[in-house]
């Protein structure tokens, strides 16, 4: 189906003489039907594709900030079976967003399928002392990765 559909778009624009790379239309097809890279922020909030839903992650990426935490989070990405968090939330760390609850947590999370992971990332929860409990009391499974560096290197 997506194939036909930017096959359609691709065949309509040619002919009529219209650019082809990066057209809104175009663009709009490809989120769509999914045609983006892994990275899941790119779907809009009113497009789930079939199958998926919004999950609590089963690993959080934490550690100092300028540590490497973005580098891992990217080079996961390009596995198929993870799926990212498009920007870091920041849900245990700060309580104007931690009382927002639980289903808030989640609606920020990308659409993923059931065998994929879904990580998020935010180096702050390295440095709050309320984010361990409050983590743990949501799952107490969940994998922390944790990057850390050395200062001196860091500040070089």
């Amino acid at each position: 189906m997506a194939f036909l559909l930017v096959s359609a778009y691709l065949l309509l624009t040619h002919t009529q003489g219209a650019p082809v790379e990066n057209g809104p239309l175009l663009e709009t097809l490809k989120s769509q039907v999914g045609l983006f890279s892994n990275k899941s922020e790119h779907y809009s909030a009113q497009v789930r594709p079939p199958g998926t839903s919004r999950r609590i992650p089963q690993t959080i990426i934490i550690g100092v900030r300028k540590g490497g935490t973005r580098a891992l989070l990217e080079m996961l990405d390009i596995h198929p079976n993870i799926v990212v968090a498009a920007t870091e939330v920041h849900f245990f760390d700060w309580d104007e967003n931690y009382v927002k609850g639980l289903d808030w947590y989640r609606s920020l999370m990308p659409f993923s399928y059931g065998n994929q992971i879904t990580i998020e990332k935010t180096p702050g929860y390295f440095t709050s002392p309320q984010a361990p409990e409050r983590i743990h009391d949501m799952n107490s499974s969940i994998k922390l990765l944790l990057i850390l560096r050395d200062p001196t290197e860091r500040v070089i």
